[in-house]
This record gives C-alpha cells, sequence and structure tokens, in this order.
C-alpha cells in the first residue's frame, strides 16, 4: 500500500515538473515553440517585449497601448483564454500559411501589399475584390472579405477603435 502512494506520487510530480518544462518554453515540444503560439522559433515575441508602435504590439499580442485588451466575438476561445493577435495565426511577417488548430482554411497573406494590390483566387472559393482600408476594417470586426463571404470560423470579429485600426493598418502596411 505504501510503495503505491509513493509511487503515485512520484508520477504526480514527474507530470507537473513535466508541465513546467514545457511552460517554461524548454525543448522542441515547449508550449512557446509550437506555431500559433507566442515565442519560440517562429519569432513571435514573449511577453515583456517592448514593442515599437501601438499597431505592433496590437498585431502581436491582441492588446493596445489605448485600451487594453480587444475584446472580441467569435473566434477561437483558446484566443480568448491564452491571448494572443494577428501574429498567432498569421504569422511573424503577416504571410499566413500555417494551418490553425481546428481551422477549415489556411490563414492568409495579410501584408497590407498583397491585401490591396492582388486578387485571391483560391481553388475552392471565386476570387474577390481587392480590400480596401474600409473592406480591411470590416474583415477584421465583422469576419467578411471583399464579396460579403465569411471568413473561417477561427478569424476572431476584433471590436477595435478607429485609432487602433489606423495603428494596425500602419503595421500592415510595414510589413515585407
Amino acid at each position: 500500500m505504501r510503495r503505491n502512494l509513493v509511487l503515485g506520487a512520484s508520477f504526480i510530480g514527474l507530470g507537473i515538473a513535466g508541465l513546467l518544462f514545457l511552460e517554461a518554453g524548454v525543448g522542441p515540444l515547449s508550449m512557446g515553440s509550437r506555431p500559433g503560439m507566442l515565442g519560440g522559433p517562429w519569432g513571435v515575441p514573449k511577453g515583456g517585449t517592448v514593442f515599437a508602435s501601438n499597431g505592433e504590439q496590437i498585431y502581436y499580442t491582441g492588446v493596445s497601448r489605448r485600451t487594453g485588451r480587444l475584446p472580441f466575438q467569435g473566434g477561437p476561445m483558446w484566443l480568448w483564454m491564452h491571448g494572443g493577435g494577428c501574429a498567432v495565426c498569421h504569422g511573424v511577417h503577416g504571410r499566413g500559411g500555417v494551418p490553425v488548430m481546428m481551422g477549415t482554411k489556411i490563414p492568409s497573406d495579410i501584408r497590407y501589399a498583397r491585401l490591396i494590390e492582388v486578387h485571391h483566387e483560391d481553388p475552392v472559393e471565386p476570387a474577390h475584390p481587392l480590400y480596401t482600408n474600409t473592406l480591411i476594417q470590416r474583415a477584421l470586426t465583422h469576419g467578411v472579405n471583399p464579396s460579403g463571404r465569411e471568413l473561417d470560423w477561427t478569424m476572431p470579429r476584433w471590436r477595435i477603435s478607429d485609432e487602433d485600426f489606423g495603428d494596425l493598418l500602419a503595421y500592415l502596411k510595414a510589413l515585407k
């Protein structure tokens, strides 16, 4: 009986140590080193990072210097629980291309130049008109593309002020 108790306590301790190891960002399976998670080899800054602009901070963290954490409706619950911004799905450079957990689409390239200059042709969906600043804001707040088609459910519908949107848009324009 005592042996089973010691063995059980050992396994619990080992499990807790393993979780702490993963959360600390150590090793290839760390919580901070997988696509879509903040931190790790994909270059997404970890907490405590000082961002050059409010737009960059919103892009990476979903937190505005003016208003704090941006609320959203719709989108994945894990984003609400763990935080994050555009970079979590669209990547550090805004190029997308990495599948999102439980998503049905691959996040697209959201660099400003790509949104306003390239028709997005998808083999499954028909091409849609180019984005404008107003249509980019509508995609962020209502989750629809320029044709009015709904974006994937993993795209949050952010509640973002005009000032914060302007800052974010300026950052999207800077992505190359």
